[in-house]
Protein backbone atom coordinates (compact mmCIF):
# COMPACT_ATOMS: atom_id res chain seq x y z
CA UNK A 1 0.00 0.00 0.00
CA UNK A 2 1.39 3.56 -1.18
CA UNK A 3 1.02 6.23 1.22
CA UNK A 4 0.39 9.85 -0.30
CA UNK A 5 2.19 13.13 1.50
CA UNK A 6 0.92 16.29 0.84
CA UNK A 7 3.39 19.17 -0.07
CA UNK A 8 2.33 20.83 3.48
CA UNK A 9 3.14 17.33 5.07
CA UNK A 10 6.40 17.35 3.86
CA UNK A 11 7.61 20.74 4.96
CA UNK A 12 6.68 19.97 8.52
CA UNK A 13 8.39 16.76 8.40
CA UNK A 14 11.46 18.81 6.77
CA UNK A 15 11.05 21.61 9.68
CA UNK A 16 10.80 18.88 12.42
CA UNK A 17 14.24 17.38 10.44
CA UNK A 18 15.68 20.84 10.46
CA UNK A 19 15.03 21.06 14.43
CA UNK A 20 16.82 17.58 15.49
CA UNK A 21 19.62 17.65 13.04
CA UNK A 22 20.71 21.33 14.35
CA UNK A 23 20.25 20.68 17.87
CA UNK A 24 22.34 17.02 17.41
CA UNK A 25 25.05 19.12 15.69
CA UNK A 26 25.27 21.20 18.21
CA UNK A 27 25.57 18.53 20.79
CA UNK A 28 28.82 17.22 18.74
CA UNK A 29 32.13 17.96 20.65
CA UNK A 30 33.61 21.34 18.85
CA UNK A 31 37.56 21.90 18.25
CA UNK A 32 39.58 23.23 21.20
CA UNK A 33 42.84 25.30 20.67
CA UNK A 34 45.48 26.60 22.97
CA UNK A 35 45.80 30.69 22.75
CA UNK A 36 47.88 31.86 24.99
CA UNK A 37 46.76 31.61 28.88
CA UNK A 38 43.03 30.14 27.68
CA UNK A 39 41.57 27.39 25.49
CA UNK A 40 39.52 28.28 22.25
CA UNK A 41 36.48 26.61 20.61
CA UNK A 42 34.34 28.34 18.37
CA UNK A 43 30.80 27.39 17.03
CA UNK A 44 29.75 28.37 13.41
CA UNK A 45 25.70 27.76 12.88
CA UNK A 46 23.91 28.81 9.51
CA UNK A 47 19.96 29.33 8.73
CA UNK A 48 17.96 29.35 5.44
CA UNK A 49 14.87 31.93 6.51
CA UNK A 50 12.96 33.58 4.84
CA UNK A 51 13.26 37.68 4.78
CA UNK A 52 11.68 38.30 7.56
CA UNK A 53 11.78 36.38 10.90
CA UNK A 54 12.73 36.36 14.65
CA UNK A 55 16.26 35.53 16.52
CA UNK A 56 15.34 34.30 20.00
CA UNK A 57 17.88 34.03 22.28
CA UNK A 58 16.96 33.47 26.24
CA UNK A 59 19.59 32.33 29.33
CA UNK A 60 22.70 33.82 27.36
CA UNK A 61 25.88 34.73 29.23
CA UNK A 62 27.89 37.22 27.29
CA UNK A 63 28.21 39.79 24.67
CA UNK A 64 25.98 39.69 21.44
CA UNK A 65 26.19 41.63 18.50
CA UNK A 66 23.67 41.52 15.19
CA UNK A 67 24.37 43.29 12.25
CA UNK A 68 22.31 42.82 8.77
CA UNK A 69 23.25 41.33 5.42
CA UNK A 70 21.73 40.63 2.31
CA UNK A 71 21.38 37.09 2.50
CA UNK A 72 18.32 34.81 3.58
CA UNK A 73 20.17 33.59 6.28
CA UNK A 74 21.22 33.38 9.54
CA UNK A 75 24.45 32.91 10.56
CA UNK A 76 25.64 32.36 14.15
CA UNK A 77 29.19 32.17 15.50
CA UNK A 78 29.88 32.04 19.26
CA UNK A 79 33.44 32.31 20.71
CA UNK A 80 34.10 30.27 23.98
CA UNK A 81 37.06 31.68 26.10
CA UNK A 82 38.07 29.36 28.91
CA UNK A 83 40.13 30.04 31.60
CA UNK A 84 40.88 26.48 32.18
CA UNK A 85 44.15 24.02 33.01
CA UNK A 86 44.25 21.27 30.92
CA UNK A 87 42.81 20.75 27.58
CA UNK A 88 40.57 18.03 29.07
CA UNK A 89 38.94 20.05 31.32
CA UNK A 90 37.79 22.67 28.51
CA UNK A 91 36.38 19.94 26.36
CA UNK A 92 34.43 19.13 29.61
CA UNK A 93 33.33 22.70 30.20
CA UNK A 94 32.62 23.28 26.56
CA UNK A 95 30.45 20.41 26.39
CA UNK A 96 28.18 21.86 29.85
CA UNK A 97 28.59 25.08 28.65
CA UNK A 98 27.47 25.30 24.75
CA UNK A 99 24.23 26.78 23.46
CA UNK A 100 21.58 25.39 21.29
CA UNK A 101 20.41 26.29 18.22
CA UNK A 102 17.29 25.14 16.96
CA UNK A 103 15.14 26.58 14.03
CA UNK A 104 11.24 26.43 13.81
CA UNK A 105 10.23 27.82 10.66
CA UNK A 106 11.43 31.60 10.84
CA UNK A 107 12.35 31.72 14.25
CA UNK A 108 15.73 30.95 15.15
CA UNK A 109 16.37 29.85 18.85
CA UNK A 110 19.78 29.95 20.82
CA UNK A 111 19.69 29.17 24.46
CA UNK A 112 22.41 28.92 26.53
CA UNK A 113 23.00 26.57 29.65
CA UNK A 114 23.16 27.63 33.51
CA UNK A 115 26.52 28.77 33.44
CA UNK A 116 28.08 28.73 36.83
CA UNK A 117 31.79 29.08 35.45
CA UNK A 118 32.74 32.30 35.90
CA UNK A 119 36.03 30.98 34.09
CA UNK A 120 34.12 30.98 30.57
CA UNK A 121 33.61 33.88 28.30
CA UNK A 122 31.41 33.41 25.05
CA UNK A 123 30.52 35.93 22.30
CA UNK A 124 28.48 35.86 19.98
CA UNK A 125 28.61 37.64 16.25
CA UNK A 126 25.66 37.12 14.50
CA UNK A 127 24.18 38.47 11.02
CA UNK A 128 20.57 38.43 10.03
CA UNK A 129 18.26 39.62 6.93
CA UNK A 130 17.89 43.38 7.63
CA UNK A 131 13.72 43.32 8.13
CA UNK A 132 14.39 40.71 11.02
CA UNK A 133 13.10 40.78 14.75
CA UNK A 134 15.28 40.67 17.62
CA UNK A 135 14.24 39.32 20.92
CA UNK A 136 17.14 39.05 22.99
CA UNK A 137 18.08 38.02 27.04
CA UNK A 138 21.38 37.98 28.10
CA UNK A 139 22.24 37.31 32.31
CA UNK A 140 25.80 39.24 31.93
CA UNK A 141 26.95 40.95 28.63
CA UNK A 142 26.47 43.84 25.98
CA UNK A 143 24.04 43.36 23.27
CA UNK A 144 24.48 45.44 20.21
CA UNK A 145 22.55 45.82 16.81
CA UNK A 146 23.06 47.74 13.81
CA UNK A 147 20.86 48.25 10.84
CA UNK A 148 18.11 46.05 11.81
CA UNK A 149 14.45 47.10 11.19
CA UNK A 150 12.20 44.53 12.88
CA UNK A 151 11.18 45.01 15.97
CA UNK A 152 13.86 44.75 18.96
CA UNK A 153 13.24 43.78 22.10
CA UNK A 154 16.63 43.60 24.41
CA UNK A 155 17.33 42.85 27.71
CA UNK A 156 20.07 42.23 30.12
CA UNK A 157 21.50 42.11 33.67
CA UNK A 158 24.91 43.34 33.59
CA UNK A 159 25.74 44.94 30.26
CA UNK A 160 25.62 47.83 27.91
CA UNK A 161 23.00 48.32 25.41
CA UNK A 162 23.90 49.57 21.72
CA UNK A 163 21.65 50.45 18.94
CA UNK A 164 22.66 52.18 15.46
CA UNK A 165 19.80 52.51 12.80
CA UNK A 166 17.26 50.59 13.43
CA UNK A 167 13.99 50.58 12.30
CA UNK A 168 11.28 48.74 14.22
CA UNK A 169 10.30 49.52 17.89
CA UNK A 170 12.92 49.26 20.41
CA UNK A 171 12.57 47.74 24.24
CA UNK A 172 16.00 47.59 26.03
CA UNK A 173 16.70 47.04 29.37
CA UNK A 174 19.83 46.64 31.72
CA UNK A 175 20.21 46.83 35.23
CA UNK A 176 24.08 47.37 35.36
CA UNK A 177 24.83 49.74 32.17
CA UNK A 178 24.67 52.53 29.44
CA UNK A 179 22.07 52.66 26.79
CA UNK A 180 22.66 54.01 23.54
CA UNK A 181 20.37 54.50 21.13
CA UNK A 182 21.29 56.91 17.35
CA UNK A 183 19.12 57.21 14.57
CA UNK A 184 16.36 55.52 15.64
CA UNK A 185 13.15 55.12 12.81
CA UNK A 186 10.60 53.83 15.60
CA UNK A 187 9.60 53.97 19.10
CA UNK A 188 11.79 53.38 21.70
CA UNK A 189 11.44 52.68 25.27
CA UNK A 190 14.78 52.09 27.19
CA UNK A 191 15.49 51.40 30.63
CA UNK A 192 18.73 50.92 32.77
CA UNK A 193 18.83 50.94 37.03
CA UNK A 194 22.50 51.67 36.94
CA UNK A 195 23.70 53.13 34.01
CA UNK A 196 23.77 56.45 31.50
CA UNK A 197 21.32 57.04 28.24
CA UNK A 198 22.54 58.48 25.49
CA UNK A 199 19.83 59.29 22.89
CA UNK A 200 20.40 60.80 19.15
CA UNK A 201 18.27 60.97 16.46
CA UNK A 202 14.86 59.40 17.67
CA UNK A 203 11.99 59.62 15.15
CA UNK A 204 9.30 57.88 17.14
CA UNK A 205 8.15 58.37 20.42
CA UNK A 206 10.53 57.80 23.12
CA UNK A 207 10.48 56.81 27.19
CA UNK A 208 13.77 56.79 28.91
CA UNK A 209 14.51 55.94 32.34
CA UNK A 210 17.60 55.12 34.86
CA UNK A 211 17.70 55.77 38.35
CA UNK A 212 21.43 56.31 38.95
CA UNK A 213 22.48 58.16 35.93
CA UNK A 214 22.63 61.14 33.48
CA UNK A 215 20.58 61.30 30.18
CA UNK A 216 21.46 63.06 27.17
CA UNK A 217 19.55 63.53 23.89
CA UNK A 218 20.71 65.19 20.75
CA UNK A 219 17.69 65.32 18.20
CA UNK A 220 13.82 63.94 18.69
CA UNK A 221 10.84 64.43 16.42
CA UNK A 222 7.96 63.16 18.50
CA UNK A 223 7.12 63.72 22.25
CA UNK A 224 9.87 62.60 24.63
CA UNK A 225 9.50 61.57 28.50
CA UNK A 226 13.17 61.22 30.22
CA UNK A 227 13.23 60.84 34.14
CA UNK A 228 16.37 60.02 36.33
CA UNK A 229 16.52 59.49 40.04
CA UNK A 230 20.47 60.39 40.74
CA UNK A 231 21.86 62.51 37.67
CA UNK A 232 21.71 65.18 34.84
CA UNK A 233 18.84 65.72 32.05
CA UNK A 234 20.43 66.93 28.78
CA UNK A 235 17.95 67.45 25.56
CA UNK A 236 18.20 69.74 22.31
CA UNK A 237 16.95 69.81 19.19
CA UNK A 238 13.53 68.58 19.75
CA UNK A 239 10.21 68.67 17.23
CA UNK A 240 7.54 67.22 20.41
CA UNK A 241 6.75 67.85 23.69
CA UNK A 242 9.17 66.93 26.06
CA UNK A 243 8.46 66.01 29.71
CA UNK A 244 12.35 65.69 31.96
CA UNK A 245 12.94 65.24 35.55
CA UNK A 246 15.26 64.15 38.12
CA UNK A 247 15.59 63.91 41.56
CA UNK A 248 19.08 65.06 42.08
CA UNK A 249 20.90 66.79 39.26
CA UNK A 250 20.20 69.50 36.67
CA UNK A 251 18.04 69.61 33.39
CA UNK A 252 19.06 71.57 30.53
CA UNK A 253 16.65 71.75 27.91
CA UNK A 254 17.40 74.27 24.49
CA UNK A 255 16.06 74.23 20.69
CA UNK A 256 12.93 72.65 21.67
CA UNK A 257 9.79 73.24 19.66
CA UNK A 258 7.07 71.49 21.78
CA UNK A 259 5.71 71.81 25.45
CA UNK A 260 8.32 71.79 28.28
CA UNK A 261 7.81 70.54 31.34
CA UNK A 262 11.16 70.06 33.36
CA UNK A 263 11.47 69.63 37.10
CA UNK A 264 14.34 68.37 39.52
CA UNK A 265 14.55 68.27 43.48
CA UNK A 266 18.02 68.93 43.75
CA UNK A 267 19.68 71.10 40.63
CA UNK A 268 19.01 73.67 38.29
CA UNK A 269 16.93 74.53 35.83
CA UNK A 270 18.42 75.87 32.21
CA UNK A 271 15.99 76.67 29.46
CA UNK A 272 17.13 77.78 25.89
CA UNK A 273 14.80 78.49 22.85
CA UNK A 274 11.67 77.50 23.75
CA UNK A 275 8.90 77.59 21.34
CA UNK A 276 5.72 76.80 22.77
CA UNK A 277 4.73 76.77 26.41
CA UNK A 278 7.16 75.82 29.21
CA UNK A 279 6.94 74.70 33.36
CA UNK A 280 9.86 74.58 34.75
CA UNK A 281 10.85 73.70 38.85
CA UNK A 282 12.93 73.33 41.15
CA UNK A 283 13.54 72.47 45.21
CA UNK A 284 16.79 73.74 45.37
CA UNK A 285 18.46 75.33 42.49
CA UNK A 286 18.44 78.30 40.11
CA UNK A 287 15.90 78.65 36.91
CA UNK A 288 17.14 80.41 34.34
CA UNK A 289 16.14 80.74 30.74
CA UNK A 290 16.98 82.66 27.63
CA UNK A 291 14.71 82.78 24.62
CA UNK A 292 10.70 81.36 25.76
CA UNK A 293 8.34 82.34 23.19
CA UNK A 294 5.10 80.46 24.86
CA UNK A 295 3.71 81.33 28.14
CA UNK A 296 5.66 80.10 31.11
CA UNK A 297 5.52 79.14 34.97
CA UNK A 298 9.51 79.52 36.55
CA UNK A 299 9.49 77.92 40.36
CA UNK A 300 12.25 77.28 42.92
CA UNK A 301 12.09 77.08 46.42
CA UNK A 302 15.81 77.58 47.17
CA UNK A 303 17.21 79.62 44.52
CA UNK A 304 17.26 82.59 42.03
CA UNK A 305 14.87 82.96 38.59
CA UNK A 306 16.58 84.84 35.67
CA UNK A 307 14.06 85.12 32.23
CA UNK A 308 15.62 86.88 29.38
CA UNK A 309 14.24 87.63 26.19
CA UNK A 310 10.44 86.22 27.43
CA UNK A 311 8.02 86.90 24.43
CA UNK A 312 4.98 85.54 25.92
CA UNK A 313 3.70 85.51 29.21
CA UNK A 314 5.40 84.64 32.39
CA UNK A 315 4.98 83.31 35.92
CA UNK A 316 8.29 83.33 37.88
CA UNK A 317 8.27 82.48 41.77
CA UNK A 318 11.16 81.83 44.64
CA UNK A 319 11.11 81.16 47.93
CA UNK A 320 14.61 82.50 49.08
CA UNK A 321 16.34 84.22 46.34
CA UNK A 322 15.82 87.42 43.76
CA UNK A 323 13.71 87.23 40.16
CA UNK A 324 15.02 88.85 37.11
CA UNK A 325 13.19 89.09 34.06
CA UNK A 326 13.57 90.79 30.55
CA UNK A 327 10.76 91.00 28.67
CA UNK A 328 11.12 91.75 24.85
CA UNK A 329 7.56 91.16 23.26
CA UNK A 330 7.08 92.95 20.26
CA UNK A 331 4.00 92.00 19.50
CA UNK A 332 1.41 93.66 21.97
CA UNK A 333 -1.49 91.94 20.76
CA UNK A 334 -0.69 89.00 22.20
CA UNK A 335 -0.69 87.62 25.84
CA UNK A 336 1.30 89.34 27.89
CA UNK A 337 0.51 89.03 31.71
CA UNK A 338 3.38 88.94 34.00
CA UNK A 339 3.39 87.44 37.66
CA UNK A 340 6.84 87.81 39.75
CA UNK A 341 6.93 86.55 43.31
CA UNK A 342 9.56 86.17 45.92
CA UNK A 343 9.19 85.12 49.59
CA UNK A 344 13.41 86.26 50.22
CA UNK A 345 15.18 88.65 47.49
CA UNK A 346 14.38 91.25 45.16
CA UNK A 347 12.55 91.67 41.85
CA UNK A 348 13.93 93.53 38.57
CA UNK A 349 11.74 93.74 35.52
CA UNK A 350 12.67 94.69 32.18
CA UNK A 351 9.73 95.59 29.57
CA UNK A 352 9.61 97.89 26.71
CA UNK A 353 9.02 101.17 26.95
CA UNK A 354 5.51 101.21 24.42
CA UNK A 355 4.06 97.89 26.51
CA UNK A 356 0.61 98.47 27.79
CA UNK A 357 -0.17 97.13 31.06
CA UNK A 358 -1.67 97.76 34.32
CA UNK A 359 1.30 97.63 37.73
CA UNK A 360 0.89 96.56 40.81
CA UNK A 361 4.45 95.94 43.00
CA UNK A 362 4.34 95.27 46.69
CA UNK A 363 7.04 95.25 49.19
CA UNK A 364 5.44 93.22 51.93
CA UNK A 365 7.14 94.31 55.40
CA UNK A 366 5.24 91.87 58.06
CA UNK A 367 2.81 93.13 60.89
CA UNK A 368 2.95 94.28 64.18
CA UNK A 369 4.81 91.13 65.58
CA UNK A 370 7.12 91.03 62.55
CA UNK A 371 8.43 93.57 60.37
CA UNK A 372 12.08 93.83 58.37
CA UNK A 373 13.81 96.88 59.57
CA UNK A 374 15.90 97.16 56.19
CA UNK A 375 14.89 99.86 54.22
CA UNK A 376 13.22 98.74 50.96
CA UNK A 377 11.60 100.59 47.47
CA UNK A 378 10.06 100.41 44.74
CA UNK A 379 12.18 102.12 41.70
CA UNK A 380 9.87 102.55 38.86
CA UNK A 381 11.18 104.03 34.83
CA UNK A 382 7.32 104.16 34.48
CA UNK A 383 4.80 106.91 36.52
CA UNK A 384 3.83 104.93 39.83
CA UNK A 385 1.42 105.94 42.53
CA UNK A 386 3.48 104.47 45.86
CA UNK A 387 1.65 104.21 48.92
CA UNK A 388 3.38 103.43 52.25
CA UNK A 389 1.42 101.76 55.17
CA UNK A 390 3.32 101.93 58.19
CA UNK A 391 1.17 100.29 60.68
CA UNK A 392 -1.79 98.87 59.31
CA UNK A 393 -3.94 95.87 60.24
CA UNK A 394 -2.87 94.11 56.73
CA UNK A 395 0.78 94.69 58.18
CA UNK A 396 3.28 96.96 56.69
CA UNK A 397 3.97 97.39 52.76
CA UNK A 398 5.01 99.84 50.25
CA UNK A 399 2.64 99.68 47.02
CA UNK A 400 2.94 100.62 43.50
CA UNK A 401 0.28 101.15 41.41
CA UNK A 402 -0.23 102.48 37.92
CA UNK A 403 -1.45 101.93 34.07
CA UNK A 404 1.03 102.60 31.31
CA UNK A 405 0.51 103.55 27.85
CA UNK A 406 -3.47 103.23 28.70
CA UNK A 407 -3.33 100.32 30.11
CA UNK A 408 -3.25 96.53 29.57
CA UNK A 409 -2.69 92.91 30.74
CA UNK A 410 -1.47 93.16 34.49
CA UNK A 411 2.07 92.84 35.81
CA UNK A 412 1.99 91.98 39.31
CA UNK A 413 5.46 91.93 41.63
CA UNK A 414 5.32 90.63 44.76
CA UNK A 415 8.77 90.19 47.89
CA UNK A 416 8.75 90.10 51.36
CA UNK A 417 12.16 91.24 51.72
CA UNK A 418 13.93 93.03 48.94
CA UNK A 419 13.62 96.07 46.69
CA UNK A 420 11.81 95.99 43.35
CA UNK A 421 12.94 97.35 40.37
CA UNK A 422 10.72 98.15 37.33
CA UNK A 423 13.12 99.68 34.00
CA UNK A 424 12.31 100.54 30.51
CA UNK A 425 14.29 98.15 28.31
CA UNK A 426 17.35 99.05 26.36
CA UNK A 427 17.06 99.41 23.09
Amino acid sequence: MRIRITMKQQFVLIQTALVVIFTFVAGFAQEVRKEGRYYISEIKRNFTVPATGTLEMADITGDVEVTVWPKNEVQIFERLRMDVYTEAEAKRALEEMKASYTQSGDRIIVRGEDRSRQSIQSTFQISVPATFNLDIATRGGNISARQVKGTSRLRTSGGDVTLVETGGTVRATTSGGDVNVRDSEGDVDVKTSGGNLDLERIKGMLIGTTSGGNIMLRGATKDVRLRTSGGDVEISDTDGAVNASTSGGNVRVENVRGRVDASTSGGDVILRNIKQEVTASTSGGDVEAVGLFGSSRLRTSGGNVEARDVQAGIQAATSGGDVNVEFTLKDFAKPHAIDLKSSGGEITLAIPEKLPASIMAEIRLGDGRWFSRERYDISSDFPLKIQREEDGREGRYIRGEGQINGGGDPITLTTSAGNITIRKLAR
